[in-house]
């Protein structure tokens, strides 16, 4: 096995995503690496908020900004610490993700990025490209794709042959 010494992770809030974060988090205790966790900006859309921001007058400010996005870092810490890992630190990107990711881990000579795979249709995954093929194709390290289980699994309809088996004693 190859020793890791700075793993980088992404985030986007899903239980999902913080699925991968264990199991990145398991991977950098286990090599004694560095685990980087970030998150794209999610700002909170004032147009949504409207009413409430006018009754907050000037303590508005508390509900603009990467509020939303240091939730889901502090969640994500808290994962991984759970997990095991020991030297983490948190990033928030700005868009686009996927050259704002590549660029951090050129910079921080990350060994391993780990990442969930998207869970699309196999027609739209043919057509449209996902962050984890994207990654594959640019970075220049090693790209882990973690198959977690989608958030919500769609319920499968009972197979019919099923119903008629029989068992033979």
């Amino acid at each position: 096995m190859t020793a890791y010494h700075t793993i980088l992770v992404d985030t986007d809030g899903s239980d999902r995503s913080y699925r991968v974060i264990d199991h990145a988090a398991e991977l950098a205790r286990a090599s004694h690496a560095r685990l980087l966790i970030l998150c794209a900006r999610h700002d909170i859309d004032a147009h949504t908020l409207g009413p409430d921001l006018d009754r907050l007058g000037p303590d508005a400010y508390q509900l603009r900004g990467t509020t939303p996005t240091d939730t889901i870092l502090r969640t994500a810490r808290h994962h991984a610490t759970a997990h095991g890992a020991t030297d983490i630190t948190t990033h928030i990107l700005a868009p686009p993700t996927l050259h704002a990711l590549l660029h951090l881990a050129a910079t921080t000579g990350t060994d391993l990025i780990v990442t969930g795979h998207p869970h699309r249709h196999p027609l739209l995954a043919r057509w449209l490209p996902s962050l984890p093929i994207e990654l594959a194709r640019h970075a220049h390290c090693d790209i882990l794709i973690v198959h977690a289980p989608p958030d919500n699994p769609p319920h499968l309809p009972p197979n019919p042959a099923d119903r008629h088996s029989t068992t033979v004693p």
